[in-house]
């Protein structure tokens, strides 16, 4: 089978051989991997090619048509049905061999007929290869589409969510039907959104925080590049577990009445006048909504009085505080608008920020050029110069929260950048030769050795200057 698109710049000719490992919805044996162009029927656990459409036959009968997979079994060989979609073989060999090891592991996705993937899901198996790094995982049927907004929109590389017919565990993580392959186009270094998730772990106070498993994607035979594997930010145990009767609240202008004036999950919360849309529970009704924009309004309420202890009754102040120094180290450009921001309600009764997310627009990222200008002056401390909501800034007031904010730095101050730029030292050497295929592929303007190493010099940076402002605050 060609691998098309591997190293763009290989003459035309050049092949390389590579089988699909995929999500699994099942066990973990062996399974055979056909190209697009092939299909392979297996009767009870042997593969034949074949060029039949459709075959019949009383015994158990999978067949792979041009990227399709149609099944017709009631055998324990077959891992998994869906209705929606097509399932992969399984088989007790494989057809071909290893796929390329550049120290990632290596995903392949084949849409249905090889539909083009847009914003409205497409059909689809997934697979992958640990590389000696995770377990191979056996076939998974699902579906798959563009993800994000402005990355979406503006970019040629795309990032996606796919979602899987069965829940399954991916690269390690908990078993869940829900996944993101991130695409960090605009981010030359491609680990600001690691750096933000390995700071947010390091913390302590979030109870979840996004994993980083970085891969190499191929879609329908082309090479598309390095790509952020993590969960989707949704309710969950394994995920946000918010427990009975809590809800999970997206602040974003994005998912706000302004910009989804048609969605009915959504409102201005009643003091900041925040877009707020309500990602658990699902199909809310407007009543659940009111109660929820009232209950919301009361924390909002003691934010604008500045009133620090009933605060600390209605919050999780541990994650409030941390979630705002995050948001200042990394210089977050989405707190404006706001984007991105995520905040619930457990069953305990309080509210907490977070998951954190969306930092590739952080770092004082310029959205004038395609670069990031290191060093920016402004205002640090209530980002005077930006219009941050007062939500994130009115406690500030309050001199008893401003203390607790300066000793909560000084627990962090001294050994959070020890332990991230460890955690990205790691990640380069692992993804070096994958990042050197993805240069080939969409060609930077910066290198990434570059770019890794003005992220370490600006953070640096960053937290001696945030030091200073705090002391004269």
């Amino acid at each position: 089978m060609l691998f098309m698109g591997y190293v763009c710049n290989f003459a035309k000719g050049v092949a390389l051989l590579f089988p699909l490992f995929l999500f699994a919805c099942g066990n973990s044996e062996s399974v055979n991997f056909i190209s697009p162009n092939e299909s392979l029927v297996s009767f009870g656990g042997e593969a034949q090619s074949s060029s039949s459409e459709l075959l019949q036959s009383s015994s158990s009968l999978t067949i792979i048509q041009s990227s399709s997979i149609i099944t017709q079994s009631s055998s324990s060989s077959v891992i998994a049905q869906s209705s929606s979609s097509r399932v992969p073989v399984q088989s007790s060999s494989s057809v071909l061999p290893s796929p390329p090891n550049n120290g990632v592991p290596y995903i392949r996705i084949i849409t249905y007929d090889s539909t083009n993937v847009d914003s409205a899901y497409a059909l689809c198996s997934v697979e992958i290869a640990g590389n000696g790094i995770y377990e191979d995982l056996a076939p998974a049927s699902g579906k798959i589409r563009t993800r994000g907004n402005s990355t979406r929109l503006w970019y040629p590389k795309k990032p996606y969510r796919v979602k899987l017919d069965a829940k399954t565990s991916v690269l390690g993580l908990p078993a869940n039907k829900d996944w993101v392959l991130l695409a960090n186009y605009r981010d030359q270094s491609k680990f600001m959104n690691a750096v933000a998730f390995d700071m947010a772990r390091y913390m302590g106070s979030f109870a979840f925080v996004n994993a980083n498993r970085f891969v190499e994607v191929e879609i329908n035979g082309e090479y598309m590049g390095i790509y952020q594997l993590t969960e989707q930010i949704e309710h969950g145990v394994s995920r946000v577990n918010t427990g009975n009767g809590g809800v999970l609240l997206s602040l974003d202008k994005d998912d706000g009445p302004e910009l989804s004036p048609s969605a009915t999950n959504n409102f201005y919360s009643k003091i900041y006048k925040l877009p707020v849309a309500v990602k658990y529970p699902k199909n809310v009704t407007t009543t659940q909504i009111d109660t929820i924009s009232a209950n919301l309004a009361v924390l909002e309420q003691a934010i604008a009085n500045s009133d620090y202890d009933s605060v600390q009754k209605l919050m999780d102040i541990s994650s409030f505080m941390d979630f705002l120094i995050l948001q200042e180290l990394t210089h977050n450009v989405e707190l404006e608008a706001p984007r991105s921001m995520y905040l619930y309600k457990d069953s305990s009764g309080l509210y907490h920020m977070g998951p954190v997310w969306d930092f590739d627009g952080g770092f004082a990222y310029s959205w004038d050029e395609d670069t990031k200008k290191y060093f920016v002056d402004q205002d640090w401390i209530l980002h005077r110069n930006r219009t941050v909501s007062g939500f994130f800034i009115n406690l500030f007031a309050n001199e008893n929260f401003l203390a607790d904010y300066k000793a909560r730095w000084g627990q962090l101050k001294t050994s959070i950048l020890a332990d991230v730029f460890s955690k990205l030292d790691d990640y380069m050497l692992q993804t070096q030769k994958a990042l050197e295929n993805d240069a080939i592929k969409w060609t930077p303007v910066r290198s990434y050795i570059d770019e890794v190493q003005s992220l370490k010099s600006w953070l640096t940076e960053r937290v001696n200057r945030y030091e200073s402002a705090l002391q004269k605050y």
